[in-house]
C-alpha cells in the first residue's frame, strides 16, 4: 500500500505543476500584447484625417478651409471629372479708388483684410471658371490671378471688358483655354438712346460693355457673357431705371444674335443685374418663354434655403441681384442639386455680394 502511494504521488501533484506552467504562459503572452499595443498606430484618428489640401471633408463641403503653418488657404485642385464649375462673383471695386483710411479720403486699392476673405471663398469653390464685376485695371486682374495661384487655383486664361466707366470692368478667369471672345462696348462704343435727368433725349453708352467668351472644355464648348448692368443708385445724367432696362436690352440683341446664327450654342449669360426677378430689365434678358431663345434662369439657394445675393448697407436691404441664365441646348446640363449660393461666413468682408457657384455636367476630361 505504501509503495502504491508513492508511485501515484507524482500524478497528485501534477495539478499544481499545470496551474504554475499556466500561469507562466499567461504572464508572459500579456507582456508580448503589452509591447505591441504600445508600438501600433491609432487607426480610427489616422483614417479620419481629410486629405491634405481638400480644406473640407466629402461630409463638409462647405466648411471653412483650415489655415496651415504658413497662414495661406488649402491647396485647391480645380474641376472634377465630367464638371464645370462656374463662379459668378461681383468683388465690389477689386481696384484703386478714393477710400475713407483713418478717417481721411485717399486713394486706395482693396483692404488686404478684404482681399484676403475674397480669395479664400474663392479658392474653396474650386472653380473652373470665374466670372468677375467690378475689377479695375489688367494689373488689377493679374495681382488677383497670382493671388489664386498662390492659394493653388490656377485660372491661366482670362478675358477682359469694359464700357464708358473707366473704373469698372468684367473680366473673366479660366481653367481652360478661351477659344474666341467678342466682348461689346469697349470705351463707350455701345450705344442706345434715352432721355436725360431733365427728360431731353440724348445718347448713353453702356456702363461696363459685355464680356463675351468662349470656353473650350474639352470636346464641348460654353459660351458665357457677363455684364454689370446700372446700379439702382441715381445718377445725375440720367434715369437709373431707364439707364438699366437699355443696357438689358442691348445685352438681350447681343444673346439673340449669337442664337438666331447658332441656336445650339450653350450660353451661359451671367453678372450683376441690379435688379429683381420678376423686374423689366431681368425679364427683358430672359426674352420670350416660348422661344427658341429664351434663357432660363438657374436656380441658387444658400445652406438655409435662402436667395438673396446682396445687401445694400445703407438701405438695410437683402435682394436677389445676380443671375445666371441659360440657353435651352445649355439647361439639361444645369446641377441644381450641387449648384449653390456661397454662403461662407467671411463673405461680407470680401464683397456687397455673396457669389454663386454654378455646375454644369460636361465631358470635359
Amino acid at each position: 500500500m505504501r509503495r502504491l502511494k508513492t508511485a501515484l504521488s507524482p500524478l497528485f501533484r501534477a495539478p499544481h505543476y499545470a496551474g504554475a506552467l499556466l500561469f507562466l504562459l499567461v504572464a508572459i503572452l500579456l507582456a508580448s500584447c503589452g509591447e505591441k499595443k504600445e508600438k501600433t498606430p491609432d487607426w480610427d484618428k489616422e483614417t479620419a484625417k481629410p486629405e491634405a489640401g481638400t480644406g473640407a471633408t466629402p461630409e463638409q463641403p462647405d466648411a471653412e478651409p483650415k489655415q496651415g503653418s504658413s497662414g495661406q488657404p488649402p491647396k485647391a485642385t480645380a474641376g472634377q471629372s465630367g464638371e464645370l464649375r462656374f463662379l459668378s462673383y461681383n468683388l465690389k471695386n477689386y481696384l484703386t479708388m478714393v477710400r475713407y483710411i483713418d478717417g481721411e479720403r485717399q486713394d486706395h486699392k482693396k483692404s488686404e483684410k478684404e482681399v484676403t476673405a475674397l480669395v479664400e471663398i474663392v479658392v474653396s469653390a474650386k472653380p473652373d471658371v470665374v466670372g468677375l464685376c467690378e475689377i479695375g485695371t489688367l494689373e488689377d486682374l493679374a495681382g488677383l490671378q497670382s493671388l489664386l495661384k498662390e492659394a493653388g487655383l490656377d485660372l491661366p486664361h482670362h478675358e477682359y471688358a469694359g464700357g464708358a466707366d473707366e473704373t469698372r470692368h468684367l473680366a473673366l478667369l479660366s481653367r481652360f483655354p478661351i477659344a474666341s471672345a467678342d466682348s461689346q462696348g469697349d470705351k463707350g462704343t455701345l450705344t442706345y438712346k434715352s432721355v436725360d435727368a431733365d427728360n431731353n433725349p440724348r445718347e448713353f453708352a453702356m456702363q461696363r460693355g459685355i464680356l463675351d467668351a468662349t470656353v473650350q472644355a474639352g470636346d464641348e464648348s460654353v459660351r458665357f457673357l457677363g455684364v454689370h448692368l446700372k446700379s439702382k443708385r441715381e445718377a445725375p445724367e440720367g434715369h437709373q431705371d431707364l439707364m438699366r432696362r437699355n443696357e438689358a436690352y442691348l445685352l438681350r440683341l447681343h444673346a439673340d444674335r449669337i442664337l438666331e446664327s447658332e441656336p445650339d450654342t450653350q450660353l451661359c449669360v451671367y453678372g450683376d443685374f441690379n435688379d429683381s426677378r420678376r423686374s423689366s430689365p431681368v425679364r427683358s434678358i430672359q426674352g420670350p418663354s416660348k422661344s427658341n431663345r429664351f434663357l432660363g434662369a438657374l436656380r441658387h439657394k444658400d445652406s438655409r434655403g435662402e436667395v438673396w445675393t446682396h445687401y445694400w448697407d445703407s438701405e438695410h436691404i437683402y435682394s436677389r441681384f445676380d443671375y445666371v441664365l441659360a440657353s435651352k441646348a445649355l439647361l439639361p446640363l444645369f446641377d441644381p442639386k450641387q449648384s449653390r449660393i456661397v454662403d461662407d461666413p467671411r463673405w461680407s468682408e470680401a464683397s456687397d455680394h455673396r457669389p454663386l457657384l454654378t455646375i454644369f455636367k460636361l465631358d470635359h476630361e
